[in-house]
C-alpha cells in the first residue's frame, strides 16, 4: 500500500512539473498568439497553478503514505477526494480533449487520456487495498 501511494504521489509530482514546460509548446501556437495579452496571461497562470496543485497533491500523497495504518479514515477520505478529482479530470478530457501538439505529440490527448485513466485506476486500486487493511 505504501509503495502504491508513493507511485501515485510521484506520478502527480512528475505531471505537475511537466505543466511548467507546457507553455513552451502552446505559446508557439498561431491561435494562442492571436489572443490578447490578458487571455494569454490567464492561460499561463492556470497552467502553472495546476502544476503547483499537482505537486502539492503528490507531496501530500507521499507524506500520507508514511502513516497508512495510523491515519485510518482520514487517509481513506483523502483517497476519495483524489478519486473524485481524477474522475472529474477524465470526464473533462473526454469532453474537452487536448488537441494541441505538445512534446512532439499531436493531439496530446492520446497521451493525456491514458495517463489520467492510469492515475484514476491506481487511486481506485489503492482505495480497494486500503479497505482490506485491518
Amino acid at each position: 500500500m505504501k509503495k502504491l501511494l508513493l507511485i501515485i504521489g510521484s506520478i502527480q509530482i512528475l505531471v505537475g512539473l511537466l505543466h511548467f514546460f507546457m507553455p513552451l509548446f502552446f505559446t508557439k501556437s498561431e491561435s494562442f498568439l492571436l489572443l490578447p495579452n490578458i487571455e494569454m496571461n490567464y492561460l499561463l497562470l492556470v497552467t502553472y497553478a495546476v502544476g503547483i496543485l499537482l505537486i502539492a497533491f503528490g507531496a501530500s500523497t507521499i507524506l500520507l503514505s508514511k502513516k497508512t495504518k495510523e491515519l485510518g479514515k482520514i487517509l481513506y477520505f483523502y483517497m476519495i477526494i483524489q478519486a473524485l478529482l481524477w474522475t472529474a479530470r477524465v470526464i473533462l478530457e473526454l469532453v474537452y480533449p487536448v488537441e494541441l501538439e505538445m512534446f512532439g505529440i499531436k493531439p496530446f490527448t492520446v497521451i493525456v487520456l491514458p495517463g489520467l485513466v492510469l492515475e484514476w485506476g491506481l487511486i481506485l486500486y489503492a482505495m480497494i487495498l486500503y479497505r482490506k487493511i485491518p
